[in-house]
């Protein structure tokens, strides 16, 4: 939504800033036909447990299991068809497309443990990667005062 919202609103919006996303390649870049086919069949399947592989996937080891629990029961509690269509949305976003229409500079905190390699060698030319230790990709909701820290010195320079 921000990269978007930067795309739709560039005398508007001067950064764009994103918390623990746009770095996950099993979304990113857009996917052919065939590969969005196989990432949105568990979805169609066992919504529930795909769910349950997000959350897994977006936490680190050590993450408490009660709290991967927590964000499992609000995620899985969307009503449907609207969660599906949220997956489907995403996974036919081409964010490449959009990312080459932003002119604003675009910061990411990512949590360091999340955060991989190929990710940097494919967008680290056009997004800077800020990698966090403020826990899981819900980092905003276990370390409010850390992440607007981040926001704040990010907005200062």
């Amino acid at each position: 939504v921000a990269v978007e919202v930067g795309r739709l609103l560039p005398d508007t919006v001067t950064h764009v800033i994103a918390l623990d996303a746009l770095h996950y390649l099993a979304l990113f870049p857009a996917q052919d036909e065939q590969q969005t086919k196989a990432i949105l069949q568990p979805f169609h399947e066992d919504f529930g447990a795909a769910v349950r592989g997000l959350v897994e996937g977006g936490s680190p080891e050590d993450t408490d299991p009660a709290l991967k629990d927590a964000y499992f029961e609000k995620m899985v509690a969307v009503r449907q068809p609207a969660g599906l269509r949220s997956i489907e949305g995403l996974v036919h976003w081409d964010m490449d497309a959009a990312l080459r229409e932003v002119k604003q500079p675009i910061t990411v905190f990512a949590v360091r443990r999340i955060l991989t390699q190929e990710a940097i060698e494919r967008y680290g030319d056009r997004l800077r990667f800020v990698p966090v230790d403020l826990g899981s990709h819900h980092f905003p909701v276990e370390s409010p005062e850390g992440t607007a820290k981040l926001l704040v010195d990010v907005l200062s320079a």
